[in-house]
């Protein structure tokens, strides 16, 4: 995985619109390397796990036919006869770090092309200088493809979830509804013998009442007679 769990779709999404609107300077600079200081060039990204961006960077360099671009005993990636027409028509040594930025996201990526006795610069190579941006800059889209993609994923793997959850949820609704119209039913049927009960309460009440009134006229003459 090389999206930190953390990190949301949203956040992600800010920080490559950010990217896209300020792009990337690629900055420009005399750095200490096994082979002494030479001029590099510096990728910063602000996403992402310095071993994940290692990994991008050793496919990004294997497309270009660099043989071997694992660490060396100096803790550089060295990427041996890189074929980059943009660059050179001869091959190119790489020579690059990928330092972790931790606790904060991201990491630093320091390149160095040995151009073969020379190493690039825009003092003695300012012909090859667009070539080259273009080229750190293809990596550059490279590594935030990889990150929108699985954030992508992740985000449709949360839709799908969600949509799962809704589709549970409708068809709880549907059943609380058809048991509802079931009770209506039922209660409809209720209502209609209450009806019926009441009308037999009354009909019975009534003849209570009347034969109450027998039995009090029987007893007054009963009473009349024993006199």
């Amino acid at each position: 995985m090389l999206l930190p769990k953390q990190m949301t779709c949203a956040l992600l999404l800010s920080v490559l619109s950010f990217g896209t609107a300020m792009g990337q300077p690629f900055e420009e600079g005399e750095r200490s390397m096994s082979k002494g200081v030479h001029s590099s060039f510096l990728i910063d990204f602000q996403i992402g796990e310095a071993d994940a961006i290692a990994d991008l960077w050793v496919d990004y360099q294997k497309d270009f036919d660099a043989r071997k671009p694992k660490p060396n005993k100096a803790g550089e990636y060295f990427g041996d006869n890189a074929e980059i027409e943009a660059i050179s028509d001869n091959t190119i040594d790489i020579y690059s770090t990928v330092q972790s930025k931790k606790p904060a996201p991201g990491a630093t990526v320091t390149i160095w092309f040995d151009l073969g006795g020379a190493y690039l610069s825009s003092a003695t190579h300012p012909d090859r200088m667009e070539g080259a941006r273009n080229w750190l800059q293809g990596f550059r889209d490279f590594v935030l493809k990889e990150y929108a993609e699985e954030a992508l994923e992740a985000e449709e793997d949360k839709l799908k979830e969600m949509e799962k959850v809704l589709k549970d949820a409708r068809k709880t609704e549907e059943n609380v509804a058809g048991e509802i119209k079931d009770m209506e039913k039922e209660l409809a049927e209720l209502k209609k013998q209450l009806a019926s009960a009441k009308k037999e309460t009354e009909m019975k009440a009534d003849a209570v009442s009347k034969q109450k009134q027998i039995v009090d006229q029987a007893k007054a003459k009963t009473k009349s007679l024993k006199n």
